[in-house]
This record gives structure tokens, C-alpha cells and sequence, in this order.
């Protein structure tokens, strides 16, 4: 039976308003709704091959039905902060509705997917880290996932991105495409789908209906990752979440999947898109290939000739019956796709020489047509027919090896792999191992494949916080790239090296962090002044010179890498950029424009990912910190808090972010006074780092040296002694004993040293104020706390006219610290009391407490302190009177 264009639309139509009836109904429904008997058989047989692929998931699927009977959703009700607009679809997954912020706090709208079903423990939890997964999805064509949770029924939700416009085939069909623009469209959703392979992410429901064209031309891709969100607990009771129609026979079958399922489904699209129908199976074959678009009745003999040949032979490969015949990758498949365009010999056509004649004539037609000598011409044409069959040689070899190498890679999670070892788990973390291991022999005739491997698994050591082994590998596979050439493998590089950079400037090893920035961008060049590579490579410079206190070169750099983020309007990474500098700012003294600048960025990060995100909680303890050095110490109390309740949820209870927050928390809480609600969270840090990261580390220096400032609160000065010496150990064995926060750690024992009236702190405190001094800003937060510090040491050796001039000339710069500014008081009373000069004394320790009440509170053991050492002075200036 043959039906034209026109009436295969019919046939749709017919299709979508049955296919949910019983099928005792379809024959009375459609002889009311089609007069035309051929559209009528046309469509029966469509219905019956459903029905036969769906057949064995019919009894789950109403068990999941029966599960799912909520009570009905409607317009206008309420989930979180979302007030359901209006429905927009529902279907075999559940329930999409078009809904808008309800709490007035920035508009905004979204799609709502309410999901059938109610999972399980296990599957509860493996839905909350699936969502985090695609939640981090980020590309232009991939609708994103913001948010999800369960309704008080315990259904589960996705938040995702409303996307206005209408599914592929029809913009295809209304815009009247012909094959290279509709195979251009074809592309950019294979790049869609290639971008989330690369993070380990599969679609598995790829279809028209669920690739949206908006208005200006631009596929997005919509339920990305969904359907391997709703598979039940056990392989033994999936539930298929998928449209027969598209789906993978090893899919159908609930077997194992990978990328070839969605290779599958992409070649259905494929065939759908160049013949204008359907090109499935026939009624019956659920496990059947795809036919040749060619073949499908209808199409016009200029058409089909378009059609057969390259096209037909990448559908049919593409929708192979098993997978391993199938195009190993989505990149593969669109590379086919591309030779097509640019008429260069298609790799699924396995032509010979002839064929390859054809198309190196196609591509050069107007050359040969200038060519006169024929001897040239034939030397010319056997010279590049070698040159194709060696690349198509090698090409063949990359694939096996890279095939190979990813079988041999995840065997170790298959079950069967498992019984073989007693049934033992296998982590992702021993996966990892045994590729990082084995990249380098495995491949060994793939480089380029093997500097992008390199370079994810690099990265995934990275995200587990194993930057010891994550750093060579990324460095490793930024310098084969390179060398490879080509501005794909440039960029890729590229994001190696900025990727190696952040991890040494995490550690302080900003030198090395910023050797690799610097690298990064002589690979990428001038660029456009909205390049995001570089301005990513100008942010990771900033961090990198950041760690290493050079403040002025550190503002550069990120302001170059914000101008480049607002040229290309990519706001998320604008807020990252303002964190940064927010963060420079406080380090540097100026708090004004530190809290300007967080002002601006959390609110931001609150606004598009949420309270409960990795970017608001970062940007929200910075802040906290800008809040502290500001001496608001109460609300920074609460901020701390606050975050720190959000962190095990975030990251979970063992993360080293846990463990900072808990640091931070007790660090402001003994800047207070307050040591004892200090002493639980201190303990925590401690035993959390010690656990996370080791003694050996510079996170554990960072919590000692809290535990040392406790330790000098509360009057233990020979357990501060202690811990001081262990942070200064620790940091020059781990970062070097010139790095500024070596030096920092060489002048808080110093300083206690000298209070203690030790001569040995003498060379600590030299060290740090003639090293550390200048290399940074004199102004500086540091360069003050450093010439104070100096003072101090130069009125305990009674040099006092030379403290005296040191204070004369911190006095202009002081006082944009509230710490700063009364710590110049107390350095000025204790001058005035070595001095004999009493009334001063009085008058400066005066000073000292109207600043300090504000601060400290006025019954903080620190405001205490300082009340005695008024008394003191008073009653020293009384006697000394005639």
C-alpha cells in the first residue's frame, strides 16, 4: 500500500487521537474520523506494530499506572514555589504542566514534569543523584534540568527549561527544508547528544517530539537522561520509559544499554527527517533494523534518488540491529553525516575506489576542469586514493581500539563480571583506575582519542578531589592536543590546562597554576572579545596569582575574564567572576567593594540555581567572610550557620566542605570570644580533615591553626606554641617554605614567640616582615596585619621611636578594618606605657574599648581584657601624678 505525503500526515494524526483506546475501539473510532479506507489500513497496521512492540510492557506499565493514581492535578495549584499554568502534555512518563514562580521573588517560568510512579529507597536516592548529574548538563541545546523533588503523594518532579516551539519533523515539514538544511538541523542535535555522552549521560526517548525548534532555528533537545531516571530498582523490573517506535531493540528487550541506544533512535530520526515518514519496521518486528529511507512508499523518483547511496547507508548503519554494527559513537554518526555535506566518501557506504573517485570529483570539480596534463591527473587521483584508504585504514583501527578499550572499561560493572569475583562491588573509583592505567597501552595508535580520554578521566579524578592524580593526567592530555593541532583540539587543550591550573591554585601552588593559565592562552590566541575559553583562562590566571597574594595582576586578569563573560551575556559565569573578585577585594582590605560585589553575585546564584546549589553556597560563605572582616561578627555567626547546615545535604557528611565550614564557623566564634560554643565545631573540622584530607595536608594547617588562636584565647599558650610549629612544618614541606602562607604561619609564631619573651621569635618575625612584606601591597589586609605585628615586636625591644613611626604611618590606612583600626589603639596605649606616658596610655586604652564594645560585645573576654589593662593604666597614671 502506498499513501502520498499528505496522507501520511493523516495517518499521524489518526495514530496520536487512537493509540490510547483499546484496540477493540480502533476500528469504529477511525471509520468515524477517516472516510479514506487506505489511510484507515495504513493506520491499523501502525497501531498493530505498536501493540506487538509494546505488548510485554503493557502489564508493568498499568502496574505503574495503578501505583501512580494521585489525585488529579489541575491549574493553579501549588508545588514548592511553583504554581502549575497550564497543562501541556501528558504521556507514557507522566504529566507536563507550563508553571511560573509563585513567591514573587523573580519571575520566571519552567516546565514541570510530574513523573508516574512512586520509587522506591534505593531508587529515591539514585533519582536525587541522577538529577544532580543532569542538573550540570549545561549546552545551548539541551533544555536544562533546574530543580526537582516528590509531591506530598510521593510522586517525583522535574524542574526543567520551557521551550517554545514546535517538534522537528513539523518545523521540517512548515519551513519546507530541503536534505542538507534539515541535515544541518540533524547536526546541531547530534552535537547535543555527543555534549551530554561526553559527562556519561544517555537519552534513551530520542524522537521529534521530544527535539523542539524555537523560533529562531535552534534545536533543543527536551527529557534528556529522563527515561534512565524511571528504571526500576532491579535490571529484573525496569520499566520501559521509552517510544517503541525509536527505541533500541537491546533497549525493548531490557538489556544493558549504552550510546549505540541512542545511536538507534537518532537513525529513526534521521530516516523520519529525510523521507518526510515513518521508516520503521514492519507490524510485528519489535526487534527488527531500520529500512532505507529510500524505500519508503510515497516519496517521488527524484527523491529517491537523493536518498540512496550515502544517506540510506548511514540510517541503516545507524539503525542496525546490533549495536556493535551500529556507528561506535553520536560523534561518529554526525561525522558521516558532514563527509555527506561536504561530499567526501561516507564511511557506512564502504565503497571502493570508484566510489571514491566519485566524490574527490564532486569536491574538486572546478580543479579538474583546469587540469590539462592527464599523466598529472592520474598521478594525482592514484595518490589520493591511497591517501583515503590509509586514512579509512587507520580510522578503522582507532574505532577497534577505542571500541575495545571501553568494553574492557565497563565490563567490570557488568553482573556477569561480578559473579566471576564472588559477587563483589565494583566502585566507580576502581573503574577509573583501571582506565587511567590502561589508556596509554590500550591506545596506543589513537593519540588524539587518547589525549581526550586522558583528559575525562582527568576530570573525573578532579570532581572526586583526587588532584594529585587528576593534575597529569589533564596536563598530559593538553600537550598531545596541542601538538595534535586543529581548533577543536586546541580548545580542548585549552580546557585541560585551565582545568590542571584551578586544582594547583586550590592547593597553593599558584606558580605552577599559573604556568599552565599562561600556557592556555598563547595556545588560544587573540579570539573574539566574547571567547569563553579565554576568558576562563584569564579567571584561572586571576586564581592562580590570587593564591600567590599579587593582587594588582590578579584584579587584571579577572576583570578581563568578566568583560569577556558580558560580552558574551553568560551570567552564571559573571556571578563566578564577581565571587572572584569579591574574594581578591577582602583579601586585599577593601570590604566595601567586597561586599558590593557579593551584593551582586549570591543573590544571583540564588536566583537561577537555588539555596541548595554548589555556586549560592560558595558565593554565600565568601560573603560571610567579606560580613566577619567587617565586624559584623553576630550575623557572621548566623551566616556560617546557616551554610553549614546546608553543607552535608549538599555535599554529603564526609566532604571537605563540611569540614571548612566548621572551621570557618569556629574561627569567627573565637574572633568573638566566645571559645567555648567554639570548641564542638573545631573538634569537627579536626576529625573531618583528618579523615577527608590528612595531617600532612595544608587543609589540616588551616584548621590547626584555628585550634592555635583557641589555644591563645583561652590562655593554653604552650598548646598554641605547638600547633603553630606544626602549621609552619606542615606548610613548608607541603607548599614551600617562601609561599606567602608559610610566611603568615612564620609570623603568628613569631609573635607569640615575643610574647612569651622567647628571642627565637626574633627570626620568625624578621623572616616574615622582610620576605612576605614586599611582595605584596603594604595596604594591604596582609601588609597591615605585618607592619603591626613589626610595631609590636619593635616596642617589646624598646625601639621605640622607630614603633612610633611605624604607627604614624599605618594611621591614614587602618581604619577600613574595625580589627585593624583597634589593634592601632592597643599598639598606641602599649607605646604610651613603655613610654611612661601614662594619661596617654589611659586615653588610647579608652579608644580601644568604645571600638571594641561594638564589636566584641561587652562582656567578651576580649573586652574584658582590655577593661583591665584601662584599670591598669589609670591606676599607674594616678600614682605617677606630683
Amino acid at each position: 500500500m502506498r499513501v502520498d505525503r499528505d496522507s501520511w500526515q493523516q495517518v499521524r494524526e489518526l495514530f496520536d487521537s487512537v493509540c490510547a483506546l483499546d484496540p477493540s475501539q480502533w476500528r469504529t473510532e477511525l471509520a468515524r474520523l477517516s472516510a479514506d479506507p487506505q489511510v484507515i489500513a495504513e493506520t491499523l497496521g501502525l497501531l498493530e506494530a505498536q501493540t506487538c512492540d509494546l505488548g510485554r510492557a503493557r502489564a508493568p506499565m498499568e502496574q505503574l499506572l495503578t501505583a501512580a493514581a494521585v489525585s488529579e492535578l489541575n491549574e493553579g495549584e501549588r508545588i514548592g514555589p511553583w504554581r502549575l499554568c497550564e497543562r501541556l502534555a501528558s504521556g507514557g512518563m507522566g504529566v507536563v504542566f507550563r508553571a511560573e514562580r509563585a513567591d514573587g521573588l523573580y519571575a520566571q517560568q519552567v516546565a514541570i514534569k510530574f513523573l508516574l510512579g512512586q520509587p522506591g529507597p534505593r531508587v529515591a536516592e539514585r533519582l536525587a543523584a541522577e538529577r544532580r548529574i543532569l542538573a550540570g548538563l549545561q549546552h545551548p541545546n539541551i533544555a536544562r534540568l533546574y530543580d526537582g523533588g516528590s509531591t506530598p503523594a510521593g510522586n517525583p518532579y522535574l524542574v526543567m527549561e520551557y521551550v517554545r516551539g514546535e517538534s522537528l519533523d513539523q518545523y521540517c515539514r512548515r519551513q519546507a527544508l530541503d536534505i542538507p538544511q534539515r541535515l544541518a538541523l540533524f547536526l546541531k542535535v547530534c552535537g547535543a547528544v555527543q555534549a551530554a555522552h561526553a559527562q556519561l549521560v544517555l537519552h534513551c526517548d530520542l524522537k521529534p517530539s521530544n527535539i523542539l525548534v524555537r523560533a529562531d532555528g535552534e534545536p533543543v533537545l527536551l527529557d534528556f537522561g529522563v527515561s534512565r531516571l524511571l528504571e526500576g530498582e532491579e535490571r529484573g523490573v525496569r520499566e520501559p520509559f521509552f517510544t517503541a517506535a525509536y527505541a533500541a531493540p537491546e533497549l525493548q528487550s531490557n538489556q544493558n544499554v549504552g550510546v549505540a541506544c541512542d545511536v538507534f533512535s537518532l537513525g529513526v530520526v534521521l530516516g523520519e527527517l529525510l523521507a518526510g515518514g515513518c521508516v520503521r519496521r514492519a507490524a510485528g518486528a519489535s526487534a527488527a533494523a531500520v529500512v532505507a529511507p529510500s524505500l519508503r512508499a510515497g516519496l517521488g523518483s527524484k527523491q529517491r534518488r537523493a536518498l540512496r547511496g550515502d544517506l540510506d547507508a548511514i540510517v541503516v548503519r545507524a539503525g542496525a540491529l546490533l549495536p556493535e554494527q551500529r556507528y561506535s559513537s553520536v560523534e561518529a554518526m554526525a561525522a558521516d553525516v558532514q563527509r555527506y555535506l561536504q561530499h567526501r566518501p561516507v564511511r557506512a557506504r564502504k565503497g571502493g575506489r570508484g566510489y571514491r573517485a566519485g566524490r574527490w570529483l564532486r569536491r574538486n570539480w572546478k580543479g579538474m576542469a583546469a587540469l590539462s596534463a592527464g599523466l598529472l591527473l592520474a598521478a594525482g587521483f592514484v595518490w589520493r586514493l591511497g591517501q583515503a584508504r590509509a586514512e579509512a585504514e587507520r580510522e578503522a583501527m582507532v574505532a577497534e581500539q577505542v571500541s575495545g578499550f571501553l568494553v574492557s572499561m565497563f565490563q567490570a560493572a557488568d553482573p556477569r563480571e561480578k559473579g566471576l569475583r564472588g559477587g563483589e562491588t565494583i566502585s566507580a573509583r576502581e573503574v577509573l583506575d583501571r582506565a587511567a592505567v590502561q589508556v596509554d597501552t590500550d591506545l596506543d595508535t589513537a593519540p588524539e582519542v587518547r589525549a581526550r580520554l586522558k583528559a575525562v578521566i582527568g576530570l573525573a579524578y578532579k570532581n572526586l578531589g583526587d588532584s594529585s592524580r587528576a593534575r597529569p593526567l589533564m596536563e598530559a592530555a593538553a600537550e598531545a592536543l596541542a601538538q595534535a593541532g586543529g581548533a577543536k583540539n586546541i580548545d580542548l587543550a585549552a580546557q585541560s590546562l585551565n582545568m590542571a591550573s584551578s586544582t594547583y591554585s586550590a592547593d597553593r601552588f599558584g606558580k605552577e597554576g599559573e604556568r599552565l593559565a599562561r600556557r592556555s592562552l598563547a595556545l588560544l590566541g587573540e579570539g573574539a572579545p566574547d571567547s569563553f575559553r579565554i576568558a576562563q583562562s584569564c579567571n584561572s590566571l586571576g586564581l592562580a596569582l590570587l593564591s600567590e597574594q599579587r593582587y594588582d595582576e590578579a584584579e587584571a586578569a579577572f576583570k578581563q575574564a568578566l568583560q569577556r563573560h558580558e560580552a558574551g551575556r553568560r551570567e552564571q559565569f559573571i556571578g563566578v567572576l564577581q565571587d572572584n573578585l569579591g574574594m581578591l577585594y577582602r583579601r586585599k582590605g577593601d570590604l566595601a567593594a567586597a561586599l558590593a560585589m557579593f551584593d551582586r553575585s549570591t543573590p544571583m546564584f540564588e536566583r537561577l540555581f537555588g539555596p541548595m546549589s554548589f555556586d549560592y553556597w560558595g558565593s554565600h560563605t565568601e560573603r560571610s567572610l567579606a560580613v566577619a572582616d567587617s565586624g559584623r561578627l553576630a550575623e557572621a555567626v548566623m551566616l556560617f550557620e546557616a551554610n553549614l547546615a546546608r553543607a552535608p545535604k549538599i555535599f554529603g557528611e564526609h566532604s571537605v566542605y563540611v569540614s571548612s565550614e566548621n572551621n570557618r564557623l569556629a574561627a569567627t566564634l573565637i574572633r568573638k570570644g566566645e571559645y567555648v560554643r567554639a570548641r564542638p565545631y573545631l573538634d569537627e573540622a579536626l576529625r573531618l580533615t583528618v579523615a577527608v584530607q590528612g595531617k600532612d595536608s595544608y587543609g589540616y594547617s588551616l584548621v590547626l591553626e584555628t585550634a592555635a588562636q583557641l589555644a591563645v584565647g583561652t590562655g593554653d599558650l604552650r598548646r598554641a606554641e605547638a600547633d603553630y610549629r606544626t602549621v609552619l612544618a606542615t606548610r613548608e614541606a607541603v607548599i614551600g617554605a617562601d609561599h606567602p602562607d608559610t610566611l603568615d604561619a612564620a609570623l603568628q609564631l613569631g609573635l607569640l614567640l615575643t610574647r612569651l619573651g622567647r628571642n627565637e621569635g626574633d627570626a620568625l618575625l624578621q623572616r616574615a616582615y622582610r620576605q612576605w612584606l614586599p611582595r605584596i601591597p603594604a595596604n594591604s589586609a596582609n601588609g597591615i596585619r605585618v607592619r603591626q605585628a613589626w610595631t609590636e615586636w619593635l616596642i617589646g625591644k624598646q625601639r621605640l621611636d622607630e614603633a612610633a613611626a611605624m604607627l604614624a604611618a599605618l594611621e591614614p590606612v587602618v581604619h577600613g578594618s574595625p580589627f585593624a583600626a583597634i589593634n592601632q589603639q592597643v599598639l598606641r596605649a602599649r607605646l604610651a606605657q613603655q613610654r611612661g606616658a601614662w594619661a596617654e596610655a589611659v586615653t588610647a586604652w579608652q579608644a580601644v574599648l568604645a571600638a571594641a564594645v561594638p564589636v566584641y560585645g561587652d562582656d567578651s573576654p576580649i573586652t574584658r581584657q582590655w577593661r583591665a589593662a584601662l584599670a591598669t593604666a589609670r591606676a599607674a597614671s594616678a600614682n605617677a601624678r606630683p
